[in-house]
């Protein structure tokens, strides 16, 4: 399937803060952004999700959400949060005019988009730059690592000044996602 053939989508990095999106037609990016989400408590925000979603999907007339699926958190509360934020957002989502929606697992597209975890010898060089560090500040810098890998990847494909990782991802996202439609559909 050729990536003009790909019917019109939008990729979605969602949090229970915000919703990073990458709208593409015709195999083109056309319009990227970031919404975010206010409340007091998780409750109020899920509302916000729900208008705000509702009226982004209006404006991008396509039938296809690409979400990537939700991760495993240490933290039950956390896991809950983030299942709530996302039913609320594909609620807005379907309300918007979203008629299919389709999961992508985080390493699938991080990996095909050259993302991938680092390498034993790649974070043996971060502790070498930087010693005595606790392991929690050098998990960030792997992520951080992992996270302007991807900003880069986005910038140069689609010749952009992309600087956040929300965004990113959701072209990364996208990326995934028009070269790999039939599987997407799939999974």
């Amino acid at each position: 399937m050729s990536k003009s053939s790909v019917p019109s989508f939008c990729a979605v990095d969602a949090s229970t803060n915000s919703l990073a999106f990458a709208y593409f037609v015709d195999g083109n990016l056309q319009k990227y952004g970031k919404i975010r989400f206010f409340g007091s408590t998780i409750y109020d925000k899920l509302g916000d999700t729900v208008h705000k979603t509702m009226s982004l999907f209006k404006s991008l007339p396509s039938e296809n959400m690409i979400i990537e699926k939700t991760i495993f958190a240490n933290s039950a509360q956390v896991a809950a949060s983030l299942a709530l934020s996302q039913g609320a957002l594909i609620g807005g989502a379907k309300i918007g005019g979203v008629r299919n929606v389709y999961g992508v697992a985080p390493m699938s597209w991080q990996s095909y988009v050259g993302t991938r975890l680092l390498t034993t010898d790649e974070k043996q060089k971060i502790r070498q730059a930087t010693p005595g560090r606790s392991s929690s500040w050098y998990k960030s810098q792997e992520r951080e690592q992992r996270k302007q890998k991807t900003i880069n990847t986005v910038n140069k494909r689609f010749g952009i000044k992309l600087d956040d990782n929300d965004i990113a991802d959701a072209c990364g996202i996208g990326i995934f996602a028009l070269e790999n439609w039939e599987r997407v559909i799939k999974e």
